[in-house]
């Protein structure tokens, strides 16, 4: 028997985060000039404001996990109560519908 897509969550086997893969051209394409411009930095920045740098891109990775769990959550709550809604709202149409 197959498992449950809350048993899975729970057992640790899917990771949401990781099966993201925007399709949009932009995002590869604003990645890419990201990674150079972080490259040039990393080989022209002095030793002291190289630490500053990657302090600032440590904050930027944890600023950005933070507001993305955030929207993952969101969506999450928005997608359940639209289902409660659809669900309560079919339930209301059964009955005024019925004999």
């Amino acid at each position: 028997m197959a498992k449950s897509i809350l048993q899975q969550l729970f057992d640790g086997e899917i990771f949401p985060s990781e099966n993201i893969k925007p399709s949009d051209p932009k995002y590869n394409e604003a990645k890419k000039a990201l990674a150079e411009a972080t490259d040039y930095l990393l080989s022209v920045l002095s030793s002291e404001n190289l630490d500053r740098f990657q302090k600032i891109n440590e904050l930027y990775y944890e600023t950005a996990s933070i507001y993305n769990y955030e929207c993952f959550a969101h969506g999450f709550r928005l997608a359940v109560t639209l289902m409660v809604d659809a669900m309560s709202g079919a339930a209301h149409n059964a009955k005024s519908n019925g004999p």
